[in-house]
């Protein structure tokens, strides 16, 4: 009869991967509802443009025709084609990664779940990226990577607010914007006061940053909170309810 540290080395041996640890639930969801708050903002305020509760390609095409229009861009203007591409493809990545039954839209809760699942795979990437970390092999600062949909909807975002097209953005063309969408000038001014940090223009790139903070982190501080001239996100503001069929 096997004595008991006999035992114990045979069920080493044997049974290696049971001893392994796994990996404990803490019950913390991948999307806070701070963040939350802030997605289904962008959903009701930005994307969803006829409120109806739905995104569909037609919500995308009056995203290009409200562009075109008030740029008074023509059907052949090289910058109409150009929003034109960017839309369609995004609204293919869309339903490619949100459209869970395939019915061509996207609700509120798919929209959800989409940006859950785009953390939960940032996520895998800091953890495999960690494992490969050598003194060789630094790991680079905010290397998660970020998906090229997500990146296609940042540059719509900054077409949007650039109303004069000279590739960055200022003050008046962010509160005239902002109103469109029904903030105030004074929740406008502020949020620019808030977001820019004392700058005079912001560069796409500082924009992306920005877009960043208010898409992809849960910290309440970061200045790209205020990218849609809102103070502040308290949880259960926003409709996030599918409309009934």
């Amino acid at each position: 009869m096997l004595s008991g540290e006999c035992c114990g080395r045979w069920f080493v041996w044997a049974c290696p991967c049971l001893l392994r640890k796994r990996p404990v639930y803490t019950g913390e969801p991948l999307v806070s509802p701070f963040r939350r708050e802030k997605l289904l903002f962008e959903f009701n305020t930005f994307i969803d443009l006829n409120h109806d509760g739905i995104l569909e390609k037609r919500d995308l095409d009056l995203a290009v025709q409200h562009l075109c229009r008030r740029g008074r861009w023509g059907r052949n203007d090289p910058r109409t084609a150009k929003i034109t591409k960017l839309m369609a493809g995004l609204w293919l990545s869309l339903l490619s990664h949100a459209d869970k039954n395939s019915d061509d839209k996207v609700t509120r809760r798919e929209w959800l779940l989409l940006w859950e699942e785009v953390e939960q795979g940032r996520r895998k990437s800091t953890n495999h990226m960690v494992k490969e970390t050598t003194h060789l092999n630094p790991r680079q600062n905010d290397t998660r990577r970020i998906p090229s949909w997500i990146k296609e909807y940042f540059h719509y975002k900054f077409m949007l607010l650039d109303v004069t097209g000279d590739g960055v953005l200022d003050e008046e063309e962010y509160v005239y914007t902002m109103g469109q969408y029904g903030a105030s000038e004074k929740n406008a001014k502020n949020a620019w006061f808030l977001m820019a940090r004392g700058y005079r223009v912001l560069s796409y790139k500082e924009f992306e940053k920005l877009c960043e903070d208010f898409f992809l982190s849960d910290d309440p501080n970061t200045p790209g909170n205020y990218l849609s001239a809102r103070m502040y996100f308290a949880p259960g503001q926003q409709k996030d309810e599918s409309p009934e069929p």
